[in-house]
């Protein structure tokens, strides 16, 4: 099949020019120990390409995507790709997703280059989880404050937990990593504080650190035993060699305690004082390449199957296809977004614009109580003594809406927030969201909606915040960002599993209608696999079109090959997908009546 390549694919694409790590990449480190071999390091990593802040989101299509294609989120069990909301703040787990840097930005200065962007430890993880670790450092926390949290609705949970350090030498806040990526964190911040050892002294730091006392070493002493605790009770894994090629074709260096992970016992661990010996994996001599998916030929897509078609992976024995029929959930419709654009404000009104809305907002017809005009285009909600609340303009809502909206608490002069929660309602239904003091984005699901409009209102007098925005859908918008695999039985006509693929394409046939997605890995000659592909998706509509004998037309000829199929004749040669034509998932008697009311322009097909 001769198809362009997008660039998404053309990367997957590169990502196996180099499997292996390059010949002489680490020469340089070779026989030296200590601060001269994390000096040595220093000079080979240091070098790479600067990426900006929004590619992270491009990369994360090359470098975070799991054997399912879906990213792989070391902070919750959400299922999040490129498709999901990329949100600046969320009120539960499992409504959109964040960068995150899981070595905080504030330990080296902020938005500073090239750490601010150094893909090595920017990762893609649930928004809220992200929020909840904050900047605290990396450790170890049990008893009665440790607090985790889930988001029943969608079955998604929070991996690792949030409390107060009971890691020897350390005693406040941490955040304790799932114990399956723990050496994964360990050996990003080995990087970290190798890549930039020459301006480490420098940074601002944090607890972690302690580059006064520890010097080249970096971390601070309970640290330091922790984290290589953590780096050898959980030994480099296959998702962190795929990750680590695939960002050094992004950024052009590598993670040294990923390709040698012996490497952090000369500095931080057993061997030092012990020069490095440079031994490592020895090369493998096969052509290994991750299959990339094209998008699928419409041409050869029927009521029942469908054609996969994906590029080579080398030196491969055979493919295996992997086909689920997933839920598809209709993209919610936006019913109205407003802004406050005409609010003009430098600082907090004094006269209550409850009356004389439609002069402040895009979208006439909001009533409230008590709301002021605000800096930023901004409404100010409520008093001291009394609480406010505003009122959408009547709108067609359907029974499950969403409400995403950006608010702040309100923060007097001498620095002191109303630490308030609003509170969105449509008739009965409700949700509560504690706010931050800085401006945020929250979104909220409510079900059973059964009025025309949404309530946003403070809890109580002296509870104060501002709001700059609200957004109203129709419809789940988070479960059409992050959607749920439906599960199935292995080979029915939902679900396929083919093995022993030859050839780069594959055509699958009797299933039923649905919304799919498909994907393909290699077996190699030695026997090894490839990570899966990319995610392609197809629709088929169930419904076989009539033409049985193949010929491009549907004819009275089509019910006589059909009957004679049904009848055994030896030229029984048909297109059973498209002889489906009741959509019953086998070809009967009644396909045969079914042809002749669609022949005759009848109506019960």
């Amino acid at each position: 099949m001769n198809k362009l390549l997008t660039p998404l694919f053309a990367l997957l694409f590169a990502l196996n020019v180099w499997a292996e790590i390059p010949n002489g990449y680490y020469t340089n480190a070779i026989g030296k120990q200590d601060e001269e071999l994390m000096t040595a390091l220093e000079g080979i990593i240091y070098t790479h390409s600067l990426l900006s802040y929004d590619y992270m989101w491009t990369a994360y299509d090359v470098t975070d995507l799991g054997s399912d294609g879906y990213y792989i989120d070391m902070y919750s069990t959400c299922k999040y790709n490129n498709a999901s909301e990329h949100v600046a703040g969320a009120s539960a787990v499992g409504e959109g997703i964040n960068r995150e840097h899981s070595f905080p930005k504030s330990w080296f200065g902020g938005e500073v280059s090239p750490m601010f962007t150094d893909l090595t430890m920017l990762i893609p993880v649930d928004a809220f989880v992200n929020q909840r670790r904050s900047n605290y450092p990396y450790g170890v926390c049990n008893g009665a404050d440790v607090i985790t949290y889930t988001n029943d609705e969608l079955g998604v949970t929070m991996l690792g937990k949030l409390g107060k350090s009971t890691y020897n030498g350390y005693t406040a806040k941490v955040f304790e990593p799932d114990d399956e990526y723990k050496g994964d964190f360990a050996r990003i911040y080995f990087y970290m504080v190798t890549c930039y050892k020459s301006g480490v002294g420098t940074w601002p730091g944090c607890d972690q650190l302690d580059y006064q006392d520890n010097q080249y070493k970096a971390f601070s002493d309970w640290s330091i035993q922790m984290l290589m605790e953590w780096h050898r009770a959980d030994p480099v894994s296959l998702k962190e060699i795929n990750r680590n090629e695939a960002v050094y074709i992004e950024q052009g260096n590598r993670n040294p305690f990923v390709d040698h992970p012996e490497l952090a016992e000369y500095i931080w661990g057993t061997k030092q004082n012990e020069p490095w010996t440079g031994e490592g994996t020895p090369v493998d001599p096969l052509n290994k390449k991750v299959p990339v998916l094209f998008e699928v030929d419409t041409t050869a897509v029927t009521g029942h199957s469908f054609r996969a078609d994906w590029t080579s992976g080398g030196d491969v024995s055979s493919y295996t296809l992997q086909v689920n029929r997933i839920e598809h959930v209709d993209e919610p419709v936006l019913m109205m977004s407003e802004n406050f654009s005409k609010v003009n404000a430098t600082a907090d009104g004094f006269n209550d614009i409850s009356s004389t809305l439609d002069k402040y907002t895009d979208n006439p017809g909001w009533t409230g109580l008590k709301l002021y005009t605000a800096a930023n285009k901004s409404i100010k909600f409520g008093s001291s003594s009394t609480a406010g609340y505003l009122i959408s303009p009547d709108l067609e809502l359907a029974s499950t809406i969403t409400v995403k909206f950006n608010a702040k608490n309100w923060i007097s002069k001498n620095g002191q927030s109303d630490n308030s929660s609003i509170v969105v309602s449509c008739g009965n239904e409700s949700k509560t969201i504690a706010l931050t003091d800085t401006p945020t984005d929250y979104t909220v699901v409510l079900n059973n909606c059964r009025e025309h409009n949404v309530k946003l209102s403070m809890t109580a007098g002296g509870k104060r915040f501002y709001v700059y925005s609200v957004d109203i859908y129709n419809g789940n918008l988070v479960a059409y960002r992050a959607p749920r695999r439906v599960v199935v039985e292995e080979g029915d006509s939902t679900w396929r599993m083919v093995s022993g693929i030859s050839d780069t394409c594959y055509s699958v046939k009797a299933l039923a209608g649905g919304y799919y997605e498909y994907l393909v890995k290699a077996i190699y000659t030695d026997g090894t696999e490839s990570v899966w592909s990319n995610i392609e998706h197809v629709v088929l509509t169930g419904v076989g079109n009539g033409d049985v004998n193949g010929d491009g037309e549907v004819s009275i000829a089509d019910v006589t090959a059909l009957i004679d199929y049904l009848l055994g004749s030896e030229n029984d040669q048909i297109n059973e997908d498209a002889a489906d034509v009741n959509n019953d998932g086998e070809v009967t008697i009644g396909d045969v009546t079914a042809l002749i009311d669609l022949l005759l322009g009848g109506s019960n097909v």
